[in-house]
């Protein structure tokens, strides 16, 4: 039968729930797969936290008391493959991939066939990679789910997107204290993501066209034709990255150290890479409200750090 207007919901739309954040996904996640048994989760070992904040990765895991082990990282954030099959035994259910600031450099393909192979669940951490409205990318369709923090790139004070990509897992209800605010939705729906795209994209390679000189620090990722960065990462060698973040903040530049200390469980002796990079770490802004003078003002800023040697 022709219908007047469209009425099915489910035809070309994304199948999930505009959540709280990304946390209250992730932990809506866990909760839904433990089922009758206790979920064991395999987890990348470079997770941070903060006094104020706790850890959005690691917290939802606690909170459903969920079994952990970590599989190790290289040193720009891609998945250790060798490590990470090691480390999937036949008791983990349920794994977690963290593209970092919105990057993705490991063999995403060959982590799902390992998953399928041990009969786990594989999710996407794209609370740094927002691609809903990026139909090119990989990023957030490959796992069996996938979760958001759309917060980090609209301009709202909390949200999440929980999108699930397979038919055959079904989740819990969503709790209503788990539900975005309606403001966080209308927020979404009026963003022009093509622009918010185009700017990040600009500013990250403004950052990379004018740092490239300064040999004090590394650059961690090239930009690729697809990618929408969250921040501009970069790695502060020769134990300056806390001075620079100070003189930046002095000079009315503040910018963020994500992941810059470790939660308790990974430790250093096991997983010295990942404390080296929480050590190193530092992220410039991108987003929409940063302009080319704000990036030009940074930058210079940075050079005359290094320069007079502060």
């Amino acid at each position: 039968m022709i219908t007047k207007s469209a009425v099915n919901k489910t035809n070309y739309a994304l199948t999930g729930h505009f959540t709280k954040s990304a946390r209250a996904a992730w932990g809506h996640i866990i909760k839904s797969l433990s089922g009758s048994r206790r979920a064991k989760v395999l987890l990348p070992a470079y997770i941070g936290f903060t006094e104020r904040e706790g850890s959005g990765v690691f917290d939802p895991v606690s909170e459903n008391e969920a079994d952990y082990c970590f599989y190790k990282i290289n040193s720009d954030l891609s998945v250790d493959l060798a490590d990470f099959e090691k480390q999937l035994t036949n008791d983990v259910n349920i794994i977690l991939i963290i593209h970092y600031f919105g990057f993705c450099r490991s063999d995403i393909a060959a982590i799902k066939r390992l998953c399928s192979s041990a009969n786990a669940i594989l999710v996407e951490d794209c609370a740094h990679a927002f691609h809903l409205e990026a139909s090119k990318s990989t990023l957030g369709q490959v796992g069996d789910f996938a979760f958001y923090s759309l917060h980090k790139y609209i301009a709202t004070d909390s949200g999440g997107f929980l999108k699930t990509n397979i038919k055959t897992l079904e989740l819990l209800p969503l709790p209503p204290e788990a539900a975005a605010d309606i403001a966080v939705v209308a927020q979404y729906a009026l963003t022009d993501f093509e622009a918010v795209k185009r700017v990040r994209r600009c500013n990250y390679e403004l950052y990379a066209q004018l740092l490239a000189p300064v040999t004090q620090i590394e650059i961690m990722f090239a930009l690729a034709s697809d990618e929408i960065p969250q921040t501009f990462a970069i790695r502060v060698r020769n134990s300056r990255r806390e001075a620079l973040y100070f003189h930046l903040m002095h000079q009315g530049m503040p910018t963020t150290a994500l992941y810059y200390r470790m939660i308790d469980e990974i430790h250093a002796s096991e997983h010295p890479e990942s404390h080296s990079i929480a050590s190193e770490i530092l992220n410039l802004p991108v987003h929409q409200d940063t302009t080319t003078e704000d990036v030009e003002k940074l930058c210079a800023s940075i050079i005359v750090f290094f320069n007079i040697g502060a």
